[in-house]
């Protein structure tokens, strides 16, 4: 007897079509189009970053185990966290992606999952999704702390500039050093 996670190997590129679609309705139609058509990674690069790692998940998924550890899913939630942590969407909506895949699964998988009596199973997989959408929530944060450190860098380099324009700071190094 097949188990849940085989159904998801067996039915991947359903589920993942299904994601990815419940992921475009987090965008605005014209960018949700924009994204559906293109598939030239060079031209869509977000498209092609995001199906790298919702991939990576589900294959990682059907390999880990009850528990994802964060060495095997981190690099494939990065793909994807990393895009929505620079767009304007909070920490939830940034997140919200995980989600949607139990709802892909769901939608792709339920005939099989009722046939089969693979509640507890559904349940285990789900448990698995919630780890990692906690793990997400780490990448985001830490890629939102990388943005405001590049931003405040960026406001003190500009501040810099403009005292020296306004002859308010001497630059030491082109007067012969800090000795003087």
């Amino acid at each position: 007897m097949l188990k849940l996670v085989d159904y998801l190997v067996l039915d991947q590129q359903a589920v993942l079509d299904a994601w990815f679609d419940l992921i475009l309705g987090t965008y605005a139609e014209n960018t949700a189009v924009l994204w559906k058509k293109r598939d030239d990674p060079f031209a869509n690069p977000v498209r092609h970053r995001f199906e790298a790692g919702m991939r990576g998940i589900v294959v990682g998924l059907a390999t880990c185990g009850e528990v994802p550890d964060a060495a095997t899913f981190t690099p494939f939630l990065d793909e994807i966290v990393r895009v929505r942590a620079v767009q304007d969407f909070t920490p939830s909506q940034a997140s919200t992606f995980i989600f949607l895949l139990k709802k892909a699964i769901r939608e792709t998988l339920w005939p099989k999952i009722v046939e089969h009596n693979l509640f507890v199973q559904l349940l285990a997989l789900e448990s698995a999704i919630d780890v990692l959408a906690l793990l997400s929530l780490d990448i985001y944060c830490q890629c939102r702390e990388k943005i405001f450190a590049l931003r405040i860098d960026q406001i003190k380099k500009q501040y810099d500039r403009l005292l020296k324009r306004a002859n308010l700071v001497c630059d030491l190094s082109a007067e012969g050093g800090e000795d003087q």
